[in-house]
């Protein structure tokens, strides 16, 4: 079933079209929420918050909107709430950054050396993203993380294109920065 079909069951009161909803959208909204979040207990309160939310405004979805724009603008109120009520945290580079390790593992089965180099470079990118501001890094996820067009993110944000090209170029720029500052080249350290 298509998700105007099950948003028009739920806001009319079927739990199972809710159900739906939850279990066809829940794998983006807790990947938004974690790395914004940066651990797992905190992606699945507001996770769970975001469905919160959802259930008590069905009734004024736009229809003409997509459902998966409605989502993140939901998620990125859900995250900014939640930070707001657990005050300064000391920056998003925290503890919680070994909790964010990207596995880049080719199809290719590759030698030990380069495995161990990928592994690095994963977990050195990803604590660049973390330290990124939050404009840029939630733009850079978006597209990088999700694959969704300048288009859809805005609409997801509520900025304007341009905005969000600026956010996703200057995060790309710094994170450049950051890794020609640790030494890193694609194939290897230099």
């Amino acid at each position: 079933m298509a998700d105007p079909d099950l948003i028009t069951r739920a806001a009319g009161g079927d739990p199972t079209a809710f159900q739906a909803l939850v279990e066809r959208h829940r794998s983006m909204v807790y990947r938004v929420a974690y790395q914004f979040a940066g651990n797992h207990h905190d992606a699945e309160d507001i996770t769970q918050e975001v469905f919160i939310k959802v259930y008590r405004s069905l009734d004024r979805f736009r229809q003409d909107a997509q459902l998966t724009s409605w989502l993140y603008r939901i998620v990125m109120n859900a995250c900014i709430d939640h930070r707001r009520r657990r005050g300064p945290v000391g920056g998003a580079a925290s503890g919680e950054d070994a909790e964010q390790q990207i596995l880049n593992t080719p199809e290719e089965r590759p030698d030990p050396e380069t495995r161990a180099y990928a592994g690095e470079l994963g977990d050195l990118l990803e604590a660049e993203i973390g330290r990124l501001p939050q404009g840029q890094r939630i733009v850079f996820v978006m597209r990088h993380h999700q694959g969704l067009k300048l288009c859809e993110i805005a609409d997801a944000l509520g900025l304007a294109e341009g905005t969000v090209k600026r956010q996703l170029h200057a995060a790309v720029h710094r994170l450049r920065a950051a890794l020609s500052a640790a030494n890193v080249t694609a194939g290897g350290q230099a």
